[in-house]
C-alpha cells in the first residue's frame, strides 16, 4: 500500500501535514468515503458498527459514530513516522518548517520518553523521540498544546468536584460573591482556575435531556462566560464548548455558531484559492475557525433544529466544508 502525499521527500510530507493538518486534502473531518476519493483504495482497515480504522501504511484515519446506521464522525488522522525507512529528525523538520514561515512550538515533554512539539493553527502535534531525536508521529487535532487548557492542573480533582457541587446549589449573586473570594489573584493563575472549573463542571453534566441536567448546564454556561473574561476561549472556542456539550437548544446553538463565523460564505478562504503561505495564515485560520463552527452547528441539525433558515445557512456551509482549510 502506498504511502499517501509521499510523492516528495518525508520532510516535506510531514512538514505539510503539520501546516495543513491534512494528508492528500483528507484531515480528520473527512468521511470515510471522501478519504477514499482523494487517497485511493488500497488501505487496510479494522473495525465495528461503532469504530472504524483505516491505514494507508503510515498514515491512519479513525472514525467512530453513536448508532450503528449513523454518520461516521472523525476522531484523528496520523501519520506513524516511525515506520519510515529512514528516520526523519526533529530538528530537521523544524528547520523546514521555520524556513517555510510555519514554525513548529515545543511544549513540556511527556515524561515518558518523547519530546512534544505544536502547530496551535492548524490543531496538529508531533511526537519525537527524547534520545534520538527521530520523529515517531504527527497527529490532528492534538491533545496536547500551549496556554491554561494544557498546563497540569494545581488543584485535585477532588477539589473540583467539591467547588462544582457546591456552585450548582448557588443563584447568581452568590456564585459571582464565592468567585471573588476564591479566584486566584495573578492572571495566568485565574485562567487556569476557570478552566479547570469547567472541566470539572463538564465531567458532572448528566446525559440526556432529563430536567437533573438543566442546573449543570445553566453553571457550565456560566463557566464559559468566565473562561472567555480571563481569556481562555475564545468567541469561537466558547461556541464549540457550548456546542460540544449540548449546552443550549439545538436553534440556539447553531444560530450563535453561525454568528460566530468571523467570514462571509463569499470571501471564505478555500483550498482552492488561498495558497498555505505566511501572508495568508489570517484568512487561512479564519477558514479553519468558519470549518470547525459550520461542523458544529450541522452536528446540532441531528438533534432537531426547527428554524427553516438556520437549516439552510448550515447546509450551505456544509456544503462548502471539503474546501475549506
Amino acid at each position: 500500500m502506498p504511502h499517501p502525499g509521499l510523492t516528495s521527500s518525508p520532510v516535506a510530507f510531514l512538514g505539510d501535514f503539520l501546516v495543513t493538518g491534512a494528508v492528500g486534502g483528507a484531515d480528520a473531518s473527512s468521511t470515510p468515503d471522501e478519504v477514499t476519493a482523494l487517497l485511493g483504495e488500497e488501505f487496510a482497515e479494522s473495525g465495528d458498527t461503532r469504530q472504524r480504522l483505516r491505514s494507508y501504511r503510515i498514515v491512519e484515519f479513525a472514525w467512530q459514530r453513536a448508532a450503528p446506521e449513523g454518520p461516521w464522525d472523525g476522531l484523528y488522522v496520523m501519520a506513524q513516522a516511525h515506520r519510515l525507512e529512514v528516520p526523519v529528525l526533529v530538528d530537521d523538520l523544524a528547520d523546514h518548517l521555520r524556513q517555510a514561515g510555519f514554525p513548529i512550538v515545543e511544549v513540556a515533554p511527556d515524561g515518558l520518553g518523547c519530546r512534544r512539539f505544536v502547530r496551535e493553527d492548524s490543531r496538529t502535534g508531533l511526537l519525537a523521540d527524547e534520545n534520538t531525536g527521530a520523529v515517531l508521529k504527527v497527529s490532528a487535532p492534538t491533545w496536547f498544546g500551549t496556554g491554561p487548557r494544557h498546563a497540569a492542573p494545581a488543584w485535585s480533582r477532588e477539589a473540583g468536584k467539591s467547588w462544582v457541587n457546591h456552585l450548582v446549589a448557588l443563584d447568581p449573586g452568590e456564585r459571582e460573591q464565592w468567585a471573588v473570594r476564591r479566584q486566584p489573584e495573578s492572571g495566568v493563575e485565574r485562567a487556569r482556575w476557570w478552566w479547570f472549573l469547567l472541566v470539572a463542571c463538564r465531567q458532572r453534566v448528566p446525559e440526556g435531556p432529563d430536567v437533573t441536567r438543566a442546573p449543570w448546564t445553566e453553571l457550565a454556561l456560566w463557566l464559559v462566560t468566565k473562561c472567555r473574561a480571563a481569556g481562555v476561549l475564545d468567541r469561537t472556542e466558547a461556541a464549540l464548548q457550548i456546542a460540544g456539550h449540548s449546552l443550549l437548544p439545538p436553534d440556539e446553538t447553531v444560530r450563535m455558531c453561525l454568528d460566530a463565523i468571523p467570514v462571509s460564505r463569499a470571501e471564505v478562504a478555500t483550498r482552492d484559492t488561498t495558497p498555505y503561505a505566511p501572508e495568508h495564515l489570517v484568512a487561512i485560520n479564519r477558514s479553519r475557525q468558519a470549518k470547525a463552527l459550520a461542523m458544529a452547528a450541522g452536528a446540532q441539525l441531528r438533534r432537531g433544529v426547527r428554524d427553516s433558515g438556520l437549516r439552510a445557512e448550515t447546509e450551505a456551509w456544509l456544503e462548502l466544508r471539503r474546501t475549506l482549510m
